[in-house]
């Protein structure tokens, strides 16, 4: 083993602790204590051979021996404080090895487990087939099977001639148009941006930092944060996902000073697996640390399906994310699709279903369930084969011709936490509803006629495996929804979500018919509440076209362009925030201009997170709250821009309800509970004394035979609804 350690940035150890310590001389104080540690990543989740370690030694010690696997390595320096050293060891071999530290007649070690740099760790076997997308990126012909590719670092710059782009920094003399950029430490620097690429996890990464060629090592730039992009979308992708060099570049993080990160895995149009998306970020983050030194703290960006990953990721996965900006957001993936599907497959042969007795069951503002199912239900079935992403088509499923083929389905990019059905070989499926009263609300509202209520019901249907429509409801199955809870890829609301700020943002867009309806932040907060008892680390900003046009311009300033990347397509290159509803609907429109939201976030979370590192207390949900910043509250921006500070309620008739108007969706027309994480609802028979409408005994009957195990009853929890659990499970 060529083990050695190599000299690694000093910055501050960061918000959350991912690595733990092993120590020797337990009773003893901390000064006097030797201890050995891994700063870049957990020590049984190392990859690619390295690892970034710090040794603490008691007050006094001038050197300290380090050995890994029994050999011993040099090149340790300094670290940010007194009897400190840090270094990158590298050279591990797979598998677990010992690293060990001594000074002054004592030891301490710590196992580490290390990893293939191509993984998996612990998102189980990779899928297959897989289509590698390096030349698409502009990366060259992959190296091997995994996709990967050599890493590489290209250097561009912001011009004084006004352009909004980078341009490329020449081969020869250095150019004599470079702006400079004043970053939120004060420091003023050359606009000069450097871009490594390069694959881990058979992900092509981007990584965007300040920092001038002629002095590299210094990365004056840099002001010690790291914000992460997410991409939106739900794919079913058997590839790679594809990016830009340029993706690497936002105005808004860099001109400040962030280090700034994309990454194909991470736009939840390619595959759309929490805890694959969960451990190449784990992997990523690791790579920047030995790279760059940790980050003070973390920062996550990015609407509709990158507001879902942040919020899963830090669910599952608490220390990989210190703050949360997610805009347009939904809780999770896991039950926003299916009841639109069969719900327009019904209305659309039906004409006299006006758009108000539609709106009467789906809850949405007309054309709401329209945009679903043409964004996602159509394009989601097994057996349609662009869905799969693959240029060989031959690859793919078909009932007759190819029944092994990889199919397009979602819950195949979750097989591994899903399980597989040993009677068919396909993933157990997680779709129902049984006993789901579609437009109860309605009914009970004098919106629609018990004859109507009655019809739809009878006749709405469901999915078969494959996901096309049929004549009978959907039932799940039971594996399925026991790991969609214990997995947390049904959001709990618990893991590391209480522990974090959470700034929400979001334009309003219901009364447009876009699936990015405002109702979902308090489906969010109402699991907050039941898992933690309290919200008060989560703030809910929403703006309109009105509130956009008429806005002063942000105080926010410097940076401008719009936060991270928002919604993208199959091939995982991101879109602008707000951007593409996912892979076969059309494009949302983009956020209009106005209050730069984004800025604001962004400043609001820079203060929110920077006074929460001074404090030296343990990281809980009092120490978040604590620290929250005066501008940090619930508010909105009314047509006036005038942003009005107003507690977010769902229901209520608020200033901010009145202008921004709350709609529903299917379940929770049916009765689901805002929480609305019932996949499969617990049954009770059929009392009429339930219904405000008055049903004769024909209707009675019929309803009966439309529901004769009974209808759902929210007031219980749902069937196989188990607790998540916990935090960085295996599969």
């Amino acid at each position: 083993m060529n083990t050695k350690l190599r000299n690694a940035l000093v910055m501050g150890a960061g918000l959350t602790a991912i690595a733990a310590v092993t120590f020797a001389g337990a009773g003893q104080s901390a000064e006097s204590r030797l201890t050995v540690s891994v700063l870049s990543s957990r020590p049984d989740m190392v990859s690619g051979g390295d690892a970034l370690i710090e040794v603490s030694a008691p007050a006094g010690t001038t050197a300290v021996a380090v050995t890994a696997a029994g050999k011993e390595v040099s090149g340790l320096t300094a670290g940010p404080n007194s009897n400190t050293w840090r270094g990158v060891v590298s050279g591990l071999a797979l598998g677990k090895s010992d690293i060990v530290a001594r000074a002054g007649g004592k030891s301490a070690k710590v196992t580490v487990t290390n990893y293939p740099i191509t993984g998996p760790i612990l998102s189980g076997p990779h899928m297959k087939p897989y289509e590698c997308k390096t030349e698409a990126s502009g990366l060259g012909k992959a190296l091997d099977a995994d996709c990967s590719v050599a890493t590489r670092t290209d250097y561009f710059y912001r011009s004084t001639d006004g352009s909004a782009t980078l341009k490329p920094w020449p081969t020869g003399a250095r150019p004599t148009d470079i702006r400079t950029t004043t970053t939120i430490d004060g420091k003023t620097v050359p606009y000069i941006v450097k871009i490594e690429s390069g694959t881990i996890n058979r992900t092509i990464y981007r990584i965007g930092m300040l920092d001038d060629p002629a002095t590299p090592a210094k990365q004056d730039g840099w002001n010690g944060r790291f914000a992460v992009s997410f991409g939106g979308g739900s794919g079913t992708n058997y590839n790679q996902g594809s990016n830009s060099v340029q993706n690497g570049y936002s105005d808004l993080y860099l001109s400040r000073g962030f280090g700034y990160m994309v990454a194909t895995e991470l736009v939840n149009g390619l595959h759309g697996n929490a805890v694959l998306q969960g451990e190449t970020l784990a992997m990523l983050k690791e790579h920047f640390i030995e790279e760059y030194g940790p980050p003070k703290w973390t920062v996550g960006t990015g609407g509709s399906g990158g507001a879902i990953q942040q919020l899963l990721l830090t669910e599952i996965f608490p220390g990989l994310l210190d703050g949360l900006q997610p805009s347009l957001s939904f809780p999770d993936s896991s039950m926003h699709t299916a009841d639109c599907g069969i719900l327009q497959n019904y209305f659309e042969s039906r004409p006299e279903w006006t758009p108000d007795k539609q709106a009467a069951v789906t809850g949405f503002t007309p054309g709401t369930c329209t945009a679903w199912k043409n964004s996602f239900v159509n394009v989601s079935k097994a057996n349609y084969k662009p869905g799969c992403g693959l240029t060989d088509l031959s690859l793919t499923y078909d009932a007759v011709t190819n029944p092994r083929g990889a199919r397009c389905a979602s819950q195949e990019m979750r097989i591994n936490i899903y399980g597989k059905d040993p009677k068919t070989g396909f993933a157990y499926k997680g779709i129902d509803n049984v006993g789901l009263q579609y437009g109860l609300k309605g009914l009970n509202d004098g919106k629609l006629t018990v004859d109507e209520f009655l019809d739809i019901n009878e006749k709405v249907g469901g999915y078969d495996l494959d996901g096309s429509f049929v004549a009978q409801r959907s039932v799940a199955d039971m594996p399925a929804i026991r790991a969609m809870y214990k997995s947390g890829l049904m959001n709990s609301g618990g893991g590391g979500l209480g522990n974090v700020p959470i700034i929400h943002s979001r334009t309003y867009n219901d009364a447009r018919g876009d699936i990015h309806d405002r109702h979902r932040d308090l489906t969010i907060r109402a699991r907050l509440d039941r898992a933690n008892g309290r919200h008060d680390n989560e703030v809910i900003w929403v703006y309109g076209a009105e509130a956009a046009a008429a806005a002063p311009a942000a105080s926010a300033g410097r940076g401008g362009a719009a936060a991270g990347r928002g919604a993208a397509g199959r091939g995982g290159a991101a879109a602008p925030a707000a951007g593409a509803a996912g892979r076969g609907g059309a494009a949302a429109p983009a956020a209009p201009a106005g209050p730069n939201v984004a800025a604001l976030s962004l400043d609001a979370m820079t203060r929110w997170l920077d006074a929460m590192i001074a404090d030296p207390g343990p990281l809980n949900t009092d120490k978040v709250v604590r620290h929250k910043p005066a501008e940090a509250t619930d508010a909105y921006w009314n047509a006036s821009g005038v942003k009005v500070a107003e507690t977010a309620t769902f229901e209520g008739d608020t200033g901010y309800n009145r202008t921004y108007p709350m709609h529903w969706e299917p379940r929770l027309v049916a009765g689901a509970p805002l929480t609305n994480d019932i996949i499969k609802c617990q049954l009770k028979p059929i009392r009429m004394a339930d219904y405000k409408a008055s049903f004769t005994a024909e209707q009675a009957a019929r309803l009966k035979r439309i529901f004769p195990a009974g209808v759902c009853d929210f007031s219980k929890r749902g069937v196989g609804q188990v607790k998540f659990g916990g935090t960085w499970q295996r599969y």
